[in-house]
């Protein structure tokens, strides 16, 4: 569900951020913050470090059982590369079929509200651990075996863009137009050679296609599976599988090519 309140990160601390954010979680009927009728405390908001494309914040309650969500607030420029009606259809899809990501309450004008997930970034040595490895890799199998057909909503076989080919075609006009702009020096152009990455990137798409790599070969990927994206759950029920207690914080996730080996 879209509404159109625009949350501005930088007032996060403001009662008015505040307010503005009870009526969105009301709007969107965010379990457990939309079912009181007297009025809701003041929620906690806590800023999350490292994230890079997005403000992350924590959204807790100090005097009730709401359940603590995660808010995030869309980096100013950041739809110019990022289709956010597609994501927000990935990101459905991976977490109610497939169990992989947060659940999605609901978006607003410049963000969204998703399930928190009780846990701890992973640091560069807990990757390094053999057994948090292994549940990476396992996690990262699951991903790959998701049913891009299903998902993009087309028959086993047709004809799926690599997501990678979209990104970089909607992507170079935008580039090519701020290495145009006056504030920009020779020298950074010249640094930032775009004729030559497309020529590159021509000469690479046109070795994939010679290698024969097909639809049967195409997997969702991560494509930014650095340590800060990979959660480890504080508490994991009996029940769930033991590489389960890894979890995958998702920004987009497109069809890209996997080459067989």
């Amino acid at each position: 569900m879209l509404i159109r309140p625009h949350l501005s990160f930088r007032q996060y601390k403001s009662d008015a951020f505040a307010q503005q954010l009870l009526d969105i979680l009301k709007i969107l009927r965010v379990p457990s913050w939309s079912r009181t009728a007297a009025p809701h405390p003041v929620p906690c908001i806590e800023k999350v470090s490292g994230s890079l494309t997005n403000a992350v914040f924590f959204v807790s309650s100090p005097s009730t059982s709401s359940r603590t969500l995660l808010l995030r607030i869309y980096g100013a420029s950041s739809g110019t590369l990022i289709y956010r009606t597609r994501e927000l259809q990935v990101l459905h899809a991976l977490s109610s079929r497939y169990k992989l990501g947060p659940r999605i309450y609901g978006t607003f004008a410049n963000g969204r509200l998703e399930e928190y997930f009780d846990s701890v970034a992973l640091t560069a040595n807990d990757i390094r651990e053999p057994r948090i490895s292994a549940y990476i890799g396992a996690r990262m199998a699951e991903l790959h075996g998701v049913d891009i057909a299903t998902i993009e909503g087309q028959s086993r076989g047709s004809n799926i863009e690599i997501g990678v080919c979209k990104n970089v075609h909607s992507w170079l006009p935008h580039a090519r137009a701020v290495l145009a702009l006056p504030a920009i020096t020779p020298a950074v152009r010249k640094e930032l050679d775009l004729d030559r990455f497309q020529t590159k990137w021509a000469s690479y798409m046109k070795w994939i296609k010679a290698a024969h790599v097909d639809a049967s070969h195409l997997v969702f990927c991560h494509n930014d599976a650095q340590y800060g994206n990979i959660l480890r759950l504080n508490k994991v029920e009996k029940s769930t599988p033991e590489h389960h207690q890894v979890r995958l914080s998702f920004v987009i996730s497109l069809p890209h090519i996997l080459l067989p080996s």
